[in-house]
Order: C-alpha cells, then sequence, then structure tokens
C-alpha cells in the first residue's frame, strides 16, 4: 500500500543534512557537512556551529545537553552548542578504528550505542559488490564510565538505529538487504542476541536500485516504526509486530525527499515529522496524527540498572 504525505523544504542552505535532532530547549538542529551542525529557527533560517570534519552522519543529543555526532568520516564526537568546540568521544573500538561512523544515540543513562557501517577504506558505490559479498559493518556501546564494546558483528552496511519507547530495544537497520533487527537491551550496556524485526518487501526495483535500503528511523507513540528508504525516496511505516508495511511518499524526481534518510518526531506535540536527506540543501517537514515518541535521551533503558 502506497500513500502521499505533502512535504515542505525547512532549513534551508545545510549541505549533506543527513539528520535532525531536538535540544532538551526544544530547538532544531540539523546535520551540516559544511560545519558540524546548523541550527534551524521557526522561520526556517540556519545558524551553523562548529567544524567537524569529514562527513557529519547522525546527530542526537547526550543526557547532558552536548550534541552528539556520528562522523561518517571519522569517529564519534560531541558538540559544545554554546561555543561550537568539537571532540572526539570514542575513535577505537576493541582495538578496532572507529572510521565510518554512520548513527550514534544516547540514552537517558548516558550510554551510547552507535553504528560503524564497514571496515572498507573506502565505501564508495564501486565498492557495494564487495561488501555485499563480505557483510563487516558493526554495532558497539560507549558507556558511561568510558568503557566499550563491540555488541554485534558481520553487519551489511550497518546504518540507523531506534530505541523501543519502552527503552527495552535498540533496533538497527542494515542498508544493503533491507533487514531491521532488534536486541533487548540488558544491564551495564550489553544486547541479547539480534533477532529479525522486519525485511521491507520487494518493490520489483531491486535489480535496478538494489534492496530497498532503510537508513534512519524512528518510533511513533503508537509503535509504528517511521523508516527512511533513501534509495526509494520514500518513507516505510512498519506496523507494531514488523509484519505490516506501507510505503509513503515515493518520489522518484527526488524533489521532496532526495534520498531521505532520518525521519524525526519534533515539536511540543511531537507531530512536526522531519525528514534529512542525502542531496538536498534542506530537510523535508510535514504534520502527522499520531505523535513520535520522545528523543532518545529522554529514554531509560535497562542499560542503566
Amino acid at each position: 500500500m502506497s500513500e502521499t504525505l505533502t512535504f515542505e523544504p525547512f532549513g534551508s542552505g545545510v549541505t549533506r543534512p543527513e539528520d535532525i535532532a531536538e535540544a532538551p530547549d526544544g530547538s532544531i538542529w540539523v546535520s551540516d557537512k559544511a560545519g558540524a551542525a546548523a541550527r534551524v529557527a521557526s522561520d526556517g533560517s540556519i545558524t551553523q556551529i562548529g567544524k567537524a570534519g569529514g562527513e557529519p552522519n547522525s546527530l542526537n543529543f547526550l543526557p547532558d545537553g552536548r550534541l552528539l555526532i556520528a562522523n561518517f568520516e571519522g569517529a564519534l564526537q560531541v558538540l559544545d552548542t554554546a561555543d561550537g568546540a568539537v571532540e572526539t568521544l570514542i575513535d577505537v573500538v576493541d582495538g578496532q578504528a572507529v572510521t565510518h561512523a554512520n548513527y550514534a544515540l544516547a540514552d537517558a543513562n548516558g550510554f551510547v550505542w552507535a553504528t560503524e557501517s564497514t571496515r572498507f577504506p573506502h565505501p564508495g558505490p564501486d565498492k557495494i559488490p564487495e561488501m555485499l559479498a563480505d557483510p563487516d559493518g558493526w554495532l558497539f556501546v560507549r558507556r558511561p564510565d568510558g568503557s566499550s564494546e563491540i555488541l554485534a558483528d558481520g553487519l551489511s552496511f550497518a546504518n540507523g538505529l531506534a530505541l523501543s519507547p519502552d527503552g527495552r530495544h535498540l533496533y538497527v537497520a542494515e542498508t544493503f538487504t533491507g533487514r531491521l533487527s532488534r536486541a533487548a537491551i540488558l544491564p551495564g550496556g550489553g544486547l541479547g542476541e539480534l533477532e529479525t524485526y522486519c525485511i521491507l518487501p520487494e518493490d520489483g526495483l531491486e535489480a535496478e536500485l538494489m534492496a530497498a535500503g532503510p537508513d534512519g528511523m524512528a518510533f511513533d507513540e503508537s509503535g509504528a516504526l517511521w523508516v527512511g528508504v533513501y534509495n526509494r525516496n520514500a518513507l516505510a511505516v512498519i506496523a507494531p509486530g514488523g509484519k505490516d508495511v506501507q510505503m509513503y511518499a515515493f518520489d522518484p524526481a527526488e524533489t521532496d525527499l532526495g534520498w531521505p534518510t532520518n525521519p524525526v518526531f519534533t515539536g511540543p506535540d511531537r507531530r512536526d515529522l522531519l525528514v534529512g536527506s542525502i542531496v538536498n540543501p534542506h530537510i523535508a517537514k510535514t504534520r502527522v496524527e499520531v505523535p513520535g515518541a520522545p528523543q532518545p535521551y529522554r529514554i531509560a533503558t535497562p542499560a542503566g540498572s
């Protein structure tokens, strides 16, 4: 089933705005390759803050108010939004260098969960056949005490993460296979076994565009999981339980969504849906009926038990 949402551009003037984060004060921040992040005012005007270098990919706030950045041409960084200072949070886990950090979020307890897409040094389009044949993405945790650990390996281009609204499970997207998996979060910052939650359905475009590729994702209050499907210019909405998948806003002209990445629910009622983009100089904005779940840094998990 395919439906349409009406989007408008928001926050014009940013470069590769893959992700969006809402700060504790309600302000909206967008990743910006031209710097580190950009604050977006209510009228859509932007203020660029910091210099991260590389390719800032995902944004999420830490409980202490600093902005967590997964840099796809580097490691995990933190941005002080007050003065623009950027520091490295972690660049080595279990002896493995973090060089293609894709997504990172922090729960309310300060545990940082993150993905490293691949160990290939230059993972461009020409390397996709090799990456498909040898999945090597991984998922790791950085604990509040500074310790870290690889929790899952062998993922097929590890990408977006989401916490379930009750904080009990962590969800991870594997872009090259269309697979969304989840694992129980354990006390102390471990994970149970990854289990398949959903595989995005085939749509006849696989030979031309590969499998429908999940990127970032976020839950709404009903338990539905919203997923950016970058290579379909669409959003997938997966009903609770992972069985029913609806596709929204298929946009072959790439005008509204432009290779959509991360859907993020914002605003006082959490009904403003913002969607990041790989190619557009802005993000997309629409209104939805069901509010989104809270920002990850407001969700407590069993990790802190």
